[in-house]
């Protein structure tokens, strides 16, 4: 999260904030839009929220992108992942995925963990960008990384290499797919037995065992 910006303003933000906590939000719109004009990026991108979920104003997409592109432009990482989110599905704007995944790409280096996932599953499919399996894995590895499961997913499979698709070239490592299909096997996802019986077939016993230690000791490291 960036640093709230307007030190003089941040008394009026969290006024608006104890408007909101009590659900007073025609009152809280009113207070962050007087902060907001005046350049304080985090009453921009809660006014951002209040305009696309229509609370205390008018359902607006395009103002909601609007405000959102305010506080992007201010280093505000969640305002540049939500911004990504609108031009990937055309909401408040023409559908845009080159404008995705450059506001994506903001949050990712920022440390935002579903826009590291976004930008990952972009570069696998090519969407807005060129594809690149290994621009993929990277950004894709540092969500996982970060807990989230899709993307701990996707790294399993991205680690089969051809396996998973002809034309990916990242360096097959069946431990590492192992590994990550066991860890969001054990963070809820359906789908992993399957890779992990994938992987077991080219995977020797020590191996195995290698690969699910591995995964013991990233789950026993990130629980919470």
């Amino acid at each position: 999260m960036v640093m709230l910006t307007h030190p003089d303003l941040a008394e009026d933000f969290e006024e608006g904030m104890k408007f909101v906590a009590n659900k007073d939000y025609t009152r809280a719109a009113e207070l962050f839009k007087k902060i907001a004009e005046q350049g304080h990026a985090e009453a921009q991108f809660y006014l951002g929220l209040m305009c696309e979920g229509g609370q205390g104003v008018t359902k607006d997409d395009q103002q909601a992108v609007s405000w959102w592109t305010k506080a992007a432009e201010q280093g505000h990482v969640l305002a540049q992942n939500n911004l990504g989110l609108m031009y990937e599905q055309g909401r408040g704007v023409t559908q845009d995925y080159q404008k995705a995944a450059s506001w994506f790409h903001l949050a990712a280096e920022q440390g935002d963990a579903e826009a590291q996932y976004t930008l990952g599953f972009m570069y696998a499919n090519g969407e807005g960008v060129l594809r690149d399996y290994q621009q993929a894995m990277f950004w894709l590895s540092k969500a996982a990384e970060q807990g989230d499961v899709a993307a701990q997913f996707k790294v399993a499979k991205l680690n089969l290499g051809s396996i998973y698709i002809p034309d990916n070239n990242v360096k097959q490592d069946f431990i590492e797919a192992y590994k990550w299909f066991s860890i969001a096997g054990v963070e809820g996802d359906t789908n992993a037995k399957d890779g992990l019986e994938i992987a077991e077939a080219f995977l020797a016993p020590s191996a195995i065992e290698e690969a699910q230690r591995r995964a013991d000791e990233w789950v026993a490291n990130h629980k919470k």
